[in-house]
């Protein structure tokens, strides 16, 4: 009987273990209040930039360089400034355009970083550009959107003459 009461005591002690070892499981809960939340992916085409044509100033002449230099601007929208007085410019100028293709509705950043030209007899021309900012893509895909550049170059008194080129650093990202 002894050995009865031990084996019911040892047991006892081993189902109140088993109990307090095991975790408590709970029921799985799902959201209580307001909606659910959602995912969502949004899916773009890839961007492509093409250049169309290429940007001109026209010829510029030097006659008497105020000492400080004098600018040449192109805006993108195709205004033209031609210095203070001590420049004659003439010849036909035109900004630079592009194209880019990408998803359609999408905002398009234009960003575009200053280029050094260099001339044919030597020496060298900042040119800073001037970028239209944001475009918004209308046509997906072909023809694209087409969208100008235009910028500025400053003469200083010792300017070598020659013709000056150099190669636009132009980028586009999605917004």
């Amino acid at each position: 009987m002894t050995n009865f009461l031990r084996m019911a005591a040892v047991a006892a002690t081993a189902a109140a273990v088993a109990v307090t070892a095991a975790p408590a499981a709970a029921a799985p809960v799902g959201v209580t209040t307001g909606a659910k939340p959602t995912a969502n992916a949004r899916i773009i085409k890839p961007l492509a930039l093409t250049r169309v044509r290429d940007l001109d100033f026209g010829t510029i002449v030097m006659n008497t360089v105020a000492s400080g230099g004098e600018t040449v601007a192109l805006t993108a929208g195709g205004g033209f400034t031609c210095g203070s007085g001590g420049l004659a410019c003439s010849g036909t100028n035109q900004t630079a355009r592009y194209n880019v293709r990408g998803t359609n509705n999408q905002v398009v950043v234009v960003a575009a970083t200053n280029v050094t030209l260099n001339g044919s007899n030597g020496g060298s021309l900042t040119f800073v550009p001037a970028v239209p900012g944001n475009v918004t893509l209308t046509s997906s895909g072909a023809p694209g959107n087409d969208f100008d550049v235009g910028g500025s170059i400053t003469i200083v008194p010792g300017t070598i003459d020659g013709v000056y080129i150099g190669d636009m650093e132009v980028t586009v990202d999605y917004l």
